[in-house]
């Protein structure tokens, strides 16, 4: 399972389209949150989780790009937070590849050194994760997003740490966090409709394999490049970017 463990109803329609611990444009204005802006969103997925239909996932993302979270200006800045961290894992990953630790991340670095994978990747996630609303989304996006980069290591070696990993880890990251941004708006209620577990992965699967397509094409590119070489605001602003043009594609869909 992903995390699709709901236990809330989500977000309300009248819950603010950006909160403030997530608002990395707290100079801009807010409109006004539509009423009832998830219920479109959160009846396709429900479709979508039952039959597995591909135009109800669509469906569903188009409402929840548009409707829900307001287009991909508002929904860069709700995941504010998403990015920030990011782009400080970034750097934490970057400079690891050198044997140094940026001097703002408490990491030692000689604990890190031949620690079993497992136990390097919660030392990492537990130091970088904020401290807001979005402590929990965080964490798990970088631990899934680290366990699948350095999968079949066993010993943390930083000095192992390739462009490819860099760019795994970044990729996965911004993919999970999406994921589970979706499925805390969405609440508990859609993942009541399909009638087994399988059907919740297939469908969890296929909406995680959409986003990380989309992720994928439009990050690694640029990642390529210049790997090591993106200051901690470049990266910040290129997951905006990428935030962007997903819910553009979304807003798209029919």
């Amino acid at each position: 399972m992903m995390g699709t463990s709901q236990s809330s109803s989500g977000p309300g329609g009248r819950s603010p389209l950006v909160p403030p611990w997530a608002d990395d444009e707290p100079q801009k204005p807010l409109p006004t949150p539509p009423g009832a802006r998830f219920k479109p969103f959160r009846e396709s997925l429900g479709r979508f989780l039952k039959t597995n239909k591909q135009s109800d996932l669509r469906l569903a993302l188009s409402h929840y790009a548009s409707k829900g979270t307001g287009g991909g200006s508002l929904a860069s800045r709700r995941l504010g937070s998403v990015t920030n961290a990011g782009a400080t894992l970034y750097g934490v990953l970057s400079s690891l590849a050198e044997s140094k630790v940026p001097p703002d991340v408490s990491i030692d670095l000689d604990d890190l050194k031949g620690q079993p994978c497992d136990i390097a990747i919660d030392i990492i996630t537990r130091s970088l994760a904020t401290n807001d609303g979005d402590t929990d989304k965080i964490r798990v996006a970088m631990n899934h997003a680290l366990v699948e980069a350095l999968d079949g290591i066993v010993f943390f070696d930083p000095t192992n740490i390739t462009d490819e990993i860099i760019i795994s880890t970044m990729i996965n990251y911004l993919s999970e966090a999406i994921f589970l941004q979706i499925v805390n708006d969405a609440g508990k209620r859609p993942w009541t409709k399909p009638d087994t577990m399988t059907q919740i992965a297939i469908a969890e699967n296929t909406l995680m394999e959409l986003i990380k397509v989309i992720v994928d094409k439009n990050m690694a590119p640029r990642l390529k490049k210049n790997t090591r070489t993106f200051t901690k605001q470049e990266i910040k602003t290129l997951q905006s970017e990428v935030i962007k043009i997903v819910w553009r594609e979304w807003e798209g869909y029919q």
